[in-house]
């Protein structure tokens, strides 16, 4: 079949109105004129959501402002590879425009954000930074500001303020609240010494001093040193206690005792053994009445009582009362 060119010139004026209708595929894009087709071109309803354009044909320049608002945007139709570099800047976006959901997960990174954009004005809603978004080591003294993120109110968790974390001398009266050190609480050892106790308040609760005089409203008891004799030379220690028991299973001697201590006073009961017949000899630093030595009861299991008080470190005054039934 031959084709039939038709020159402009042999087509009637009004020979081709709105009303005419055409082939398919007559008017082709090579036969309209660029420009030609304008508002007043396209009919009512001629464009609609299934209307499909190729890409490059709507630019920002054929989108009267405002136009395009949320409701008219799909979700998920503009993702980051819709956007050209650049394109989308601060001018461009509406107060409350980008919300959370309209940011995917981890699209934002450091390297998304201008050097500046968060600073020391910048608020963070609440649990936004934690524990896990702060590198270790990131936060020191330089970054805390004294005078108000570190209050009287701040709560930090278990065990992040430790005691090389506190100068030395930090904590006085005036950072203790009232009732924070009880009769509950514990010191380290060592801690508490003679320059930090009050004398006194030890006095009215009581407290006996080396150095005052005291009452004693109840009975004091010395500890009993039991000591049995097995060989030819025996020797107190008076540094354990003041009361000694000797209970003789051998002859002996009453050495000079050990760690005497001028004004210590004492007693010393001396028990025979079940066979009895024990002798008990003494230093010269033991000094009896008359310069005299007791001979003590040797019947068995018999007990005799020697009271002394230290006179000096090289003489005790003794006095022995033999025969307790």
């Amino acid at each position: 079949m031959s084709r039939t060119r038709v020159n402009t010139g042999f087509v009637a004026a009004g020979a081709i109105n709105a009303n005419t209708v055409l082939g398919d595929n007559v008017i082709t894009a090579n036969l309209i004129k660029t420009g030609a087709v304008g508002p007043t071109e396209i009919a009512a309803g001629a464009v609609s959501a299934n209307t499909k354009l190729a890409n490059g044909i709507i630019t920002q320049n054929l989108i009267a402002a405002g136009n395009v608002v949320t409701s008219k945007i799909n979700d998920g139709a503009i993702t980051a590879s819709k956007i050209a570099a650049g394109n989308v800047v601060t001018a461009a976006i509406n107060d409350g425009a980008i919300t959370d959901a309209k940011i995917a997960t981890g699209t934002i990174s450091a390297d998304k954000l201008g050097t500046g954009f968060v600073n020391a004005n910048t608020d963070f809603a609440a649990g936004v930074v934690t524990a896990h978004a702060i590198a270790a080591g990131n936060v020191g003294s330089s970054e805390l500001r004294t005078s108000n993120l570190l209050t009287a109110n701040t709560q930090f968790n278990a065990g992040i303020v430790t005691a090389h974390a506190i100068a030395t001398g930090a904590v006085g009266p005036t950072e203790l609240a009232a009732g924070a050190v009880s009769a509950n609480t514990k010191m380290a050892a060592d801690v508490v010494g003679a320059r930090e106790i009050r004398i006194g308040n030890l006095a009215a609760a009581n407290a006996v001093f080396t150095h005052n005089s005291a009452t004693y409203a109840k009975a004091q008891l010395g500890r009993v040193e039991s000591v049995t004799v097995g060989a030819a030379n025996v020797a107190i220690n008076l540094a354990n206690c003041n009361i000694f028991n000797l209970t003789l299973g051998t002859n002996s001697n009453l050495n000079r005792p050990s760690n005497i201590a001028v004004g210590q006073a004492g007693t010393i009961f001396v028990t025979q053994d079940g066979t009895g017949s024990r002798t008990l000899s003494y230093s010269s630093v033991w000094d009896f009445i008359g310069g005299t030595a007791p001979t003590l009861t040797t019947t068995a299991s018999a007990v005799d009582r020697i009271d002394y008080v230290v006179y000096s470190t090289s003489r005790i005054q003794a006095v022995a009362t033999l025969a307790y039934s």
